[in-house]
């Protein structure tokens, strides 16, 4: 009974750890970090990966608030990591992490912005080969993954949701929503040259596969003849 209830709580514990822990929270340094975001995009969210980093500049409307949370296993979330938040008025000017206010409540991190109506930018953690984008805004959404990188191939490319639609521009992969609503986009991607690395390997043991059985298949021939030039029966 006892170690009945000790795996119990092993498991207790290990489901909600992601529901009552918290992920990193951002100092005011992360918040006010200096960052160049491209205002002037066809999307309402547009995020460009670039290292293992994404910048996201998206369009808010009658929105006081923005929360963003990533998942943690077992259905838990965790705040998501952001910093060099800035935030841009129909005007086009442009206040940082002074006037904004971001603070992590509910296992979100919630960023109240200085205006109803606007453009709210921020950088968050990726993968050197993936990204896990968890979104609160509504409208077309694109990804711009860095440069190089692909996703056709599916042992090393995927992209969820579907429905996207796929371009090269500047040999740098864009993935576009019409519509997304409270999205998390999760992309897999490589370098393009990895591709062809993994096809010379492939290759390369193809090739040392069929040199295996033609050896061996010369070795059994050979044996057959020294059993026949021996006067053993051998089956044919």
């Amino acid at each position: 009974m006892t170690k009945l209830k000790l795996a119990v709580a092993v498991v207790f514990l290990a489901v909600t750890a992601g529901c009552l822990g918290g992920g990193p929270t951002p100092s005011n340094e992360d918040l006010q970090e200096d960052a160049t975001y491209d205002w002037d995009t066809d999307a309402d969210v547009t995020i460009v990966v670039e290292g293992e980093e994404y910048k996201t500049v998206a369009t808010v409307e009658d929105t006081e608030k923005v929360r963003l949370a990533r998942s943690s296993g077992f259905g838990g979330r965790n705040p998501l990591f952001i910093s060099a938040v800035q935030f841009r008025y129909p005007n086009g000017t442009v206040v940082d992490a002074e006037a904004i206010d971001v603070s992590s409540k509910d296992q979100r991190t919630v960023v109240e912005l200085p205006a109803d109506n606007g453009t709210l930018a921020y950088t968050s953690n990726a993968g050197s080969r993936s990204a896990t984008i968890p979104l609160d805004f509504e409208g077309s959404h694109e990804v711009v993954l860095p440069s190089a990188m692909r996703v056709s191939f599916p042992l090393f490319g995927s992209v969820d949701p579907g429905g996207y639609e796929k371009t090269v521009e500047d040999n740098r992969v864009h993935l576009r929503w019409d519509s997304l609503s409270n999205a998390t986009i999760e992309v897999d991607f490589y370098l393009e040259r990895d591709l062809y690395l993994f096809g010379g390997i492939i290759g390369v043991l193809a090739a040392a596969a069929l040199a295996g059985v033609a050896y061996y298949r010369l070795r059994i021939r050979r044996l057959e003849q020294d059993r026949e030039q021996a006067g053993l029966d051998v089956e044919k």
